[in-house]
């Protein structure tokens, strides 16, 4: 088993991710391997960003999303085959509409707590992630996508929460045994505590995300 971790600058754009599905590709004809990702370049700042104009009252949050959207809207169009695009355009407004819906939420409530601040931030590397499982899986490279929350279990600290790593190993140990695909991916940063909400590992977390993998 191998992993292998790819950061913001390393998906930034369409041609940089081309270029990391050509190393996965090679690396993993060779070993099973575990792929981990960060939102794309610059996305986690503008997450943040949207969830404190909302909670500031700030309507533009709303255009913000809009940008976001339009970024990954895009991503997509670029990556994959016209005729596999539908169902993953699909996914990702469905994420967005979720941001959005939150972000009504902080907006009326003036309040962005670090539980839902870590919730908005999870959104860059849940799409970015997707996205590139989606695009692999197009051009005959069989990747099965996984969501870190379902794996990587922590305590309640929001924003640098701590590995529960005796439950963390045995879920990621019990999934790779039930599933045994030849190359995995994952989003890096995010993790889930034990009552199933959303947490982050720290800013940088994805490479400690590709530790505990």
């Amino acid at each position: 088993m191998q992993v292998l971790k790819f950061g913001g600058s390393s998906v930034a754009n369409a041609e940089n991710i081309q270029k990391v599905l050509a190393i996965v590709r090679k690396a993993s004809s060779k070993d099973q391997t575990i792929v981990v990702v960060s939102a794309l370049g610059g996305v986690t700042d503008q997450l943040l960003q949207i969830g404190a104009l909302a909670a500031a009252g700030n309507e533009a949050f709303k255009e913000d999303i809009k940008l976001l959207e339009q970024k990954h809207l895009d991503t997509v169009r670029t990556l994959l085959p016209i005729q596999a695009q539908s169902a993953t355009l699909s996914w990702v407004k469905q994420q967005l509409n979720e941001l959005e819906n939150l972000c009504d939420g902080i907006f009326l409530l003036g309040e962005l707590s670090p539980r839902i601040k870590d919730r908005v931030a999870s959104y860059g590397e849940l799409l970015s992630s997707y996205i590139i499982a989606a695009t692999a899986n197009a051009h005959q490279l069989s990747i099965k996508w996984v969501d870190s929350r379902k794996l990587i279990i922590t305590n309640a600290q929001y924003g640098n929460a701590a590995v529960l790593f005796d439950k963390t190993n045995h879920a990621i140990q019990s999934y790779l045994k039930e599933n045994n695909a030849s190359v995995y991916l994952a989003p890096g940063f995010i993790a889930a505590d034990e009552k199933g909400y959303t947490t982050t590992l720290g800013r940088g977390g994805s490479d400690y995300t590709g530790a505990i993998y």
